[in-house]
């Protein structure tokens, strides 16, 4: 059961990062030209926050300051919401992003989820 819900609940937060991602250089593409410019706004910013994400709040981030992974998680996620609301125009969506985000973050920090850190599931 443990196995299960660890595999889950890692699935669930890797799909609402990429969703979060998703949801940034959509934002970018829609604010910029939606043309060749709005690629390129695109691109990086899905490459910018890819790389935060990669320092400071990935289950193995290059800096290991934990408030820092903290900020990054809410300034992205956050961010996404604020996109979703403002750019895209979709109140309702935002507002069950956020929750979904907040939900699922608190879930993984709590055991058992956060005794194996995402990696270590038993068998």
């Amino acid at each position: 059961m443990t196995s299960i819900y660890v595999w889950t609940l890692a699935t669930v937060v890797f799909l609402l990062e990429l969703a979060m991602v998703g949801v940034l250089a959509t934002a970018a593409w829609l604010l910029a030209d939606r043309g060749w410019t709005g690629w390129l706004a695109a691109i990086g910013t899905a490459t910018v926050v890819v790389a935060l994400w990669a320092l400071f709040a990935s289950p193995m981030p290059v800096v290991d300051v934990a408030v820092l992974k903290l900020v990054v998680k809410v300034v992205l996620f956050v961010a996404a919401s604020l996109a979703i609301w403002s750019v895209m125009h979709r109140a309702d969506l935002a507002v069950w992003f956020a929750a979904v985000a907040v939900v699922v973050n608190l879930a993984a920090i709590v055991p058992p989820y956060s005794n194996y850190g995402g990696f270590d599931v038993p068998a």
